[in-house]
């Protein structure tokens, strides 16, 4: 098991690899997981070209956070206070920001163990710079096992005054596959929070039939269903409650023929997006089309913000284990 650090576009690279043929790139910006492989089968989508990666607007694998997913407006009020954001969709705030964790290029080092390598990026986001209340100290861990094809996150954080957060991993995952054709989805939910016309949240829903994945279906078999497709929405941008929220419980499973992908959390829930517009730029290892991948985004829902008392601790978790059907 092994480790080293590439440095390209000003940029840090860490790649992690394993005795079981996992191969895993991280990256300073957006403390992001770049890239997953196992067998030489690439498992993830990203950006092509570096310099398109650093577009503010490709999540790409990111850390997303202060806040995650979408908040109405541009003023956040706290404590008796009106804090003024930086909108970044129209006159609303999505993933942060523009300012967001997304953006930021974190510190990083590397711990090695005899059974697994931590690779720890940290970083700050001020007040003053994306308007948020407080600064906001912001760890995140990945865990590479030596003997196991999983990789553990752990996000820590902590303020020097009452905020907000809910952060999050923007990876997208193909296992393998060229497209969504073929790959399945269970979520252990009969819940979800539908939206307004501006993809903003509204209310706690019972899921319909083409919502409904607690058996586990495959992901594009309702994709054409009349209530995937309006104003913003092609396909699935929904969040999903968890029927139980915890760290043991397998929550989400995706799959097809060659590999199976596992996801523990003590998230609330998780989002599902399907990929429903064609990125702007190129993306490896295909070039881009609809519905070529789906973002699998464990979170806590975005109805109601999180408070981060000053002086405590934000903690969540997440496990990816990934395991070969061939």
């Amino acid at each position: 098991m092994h480790y080293k650090h590439i440095e390209k576009n000003e940029l840090c690279f860490t790649k992690v690899s394993n005795d079981l043929g996992m191969v895993v790139y991280f990256c300073s910006l957006g403390a992001s997981i770049y890239q997953i492989n196992i067998n030489r089968y690439v498992l993830t989508r990203n950006v092509y070209d570096l310099e398109n990666f650093k577009d503010s607007k490709m999540y790409y694998g990111k850390t997303i956070g202060r806040i995650s997913n979408r908040f109405k407006g541009h003023e956040l009020k706290l404590n008796g206070e009106v804090y003024n954001l930086s909108p970044n969709e129209g006159d609303n705030i999505l993933h942060g920001g523009i300012h967001g964790l997304s953006c930021k290029v974190f510190d990083v080092e590397v711990n090695k163990e005899n059974e697994y390598i931590d690779v720890i990026y940290s970083t700050k986001l001020y007040q003053d710079e994306d308007g948020f209340p407080g600064d906001l100290d912001v760890k995140v861990t990945y865990r590479i096992h030596q003997k196991k094809n999983e990789i553990d996150v752990s996000y820590l954080a902590s303020a020097n005054k009452d905020t907000v957060i809910s952060l999050t991993n923007h990876s997208y995952f193909t296992l393998a596959s060229r497209s969504l054709k073929g790959l399945s989805l269970k979520i252990n939910s009969n819940r979800y929070l539908s939206t307004d016309e501006d993809l903003l949240a509204k209310e706690e829903r019972e899921v319909t039939e083409a919502l409904d994945f607690s058996n586990g279906k495959e992901i594009l078999k309702d994709i054409n269903s009349d209530e995937l497709h309006s104003n913003r929405l092609n396909g699935y941008d929904h969040f999903f409650y968890f029927n139980n929220k915890n760290i043991n419980e397998k929550n989400v499973t995706l799959y097809n023929d060659k590999f199976e992908l596992d996801i523990y959390t003590n998230f609330e829930g998780v989002q599902i997006y399907t990929s429903g517009y064609k990125c702007p730029y190129d993306l490896y290892p295909y070039f881009d089309k609809e519905f070529d991948s789906v973002a699998i985004e464990p979170s806590d829902s975005f109805k109601n913000l999180r408070l981060l008392k000053e002086g405590t601790t934000y903690k969540r978790k997440i496990k990816y284990i990934f395991s070969s059907r061939e």
